[in-house]
């Protein structure tokens, strides 16, 4: 399971993948009320890494903040 803090905006991007450079990473969204997720189809034993973002879409534009830290956690 995933958890994070509530910030403003209007969702979340939530990334991750089995190598810290992203290459071949997978991206959900979430809605702005979450406060955490549980990841499925994940292969057991492996290392994921994952990182999260805000956006906020105004004016017909969608704007995205910077990815947090990079978070590592294997899957039991």
């Amino acid at each position: 399971a995933l958890k994070w803090k509530n910030t403003s905006g209007t969702g979340y991007q939530i990334q991750y993948a089995t190598s810290n450079n992203f290459k071949g990473a997978k991206t959900v969204k979430a809605s702005a009320k979450a406060i955490s997720g549980t990841a499925k189809k994940l292969k057991s034993k492996k290392t994921y890494y994952v990182r999260i973002r805000t956006f906020k879409k105004a004016y017909g534009k969608t704007v995205y903040s910077g990815w947090s830290k990079v978070k590592k956690a294997k899957v039991k």
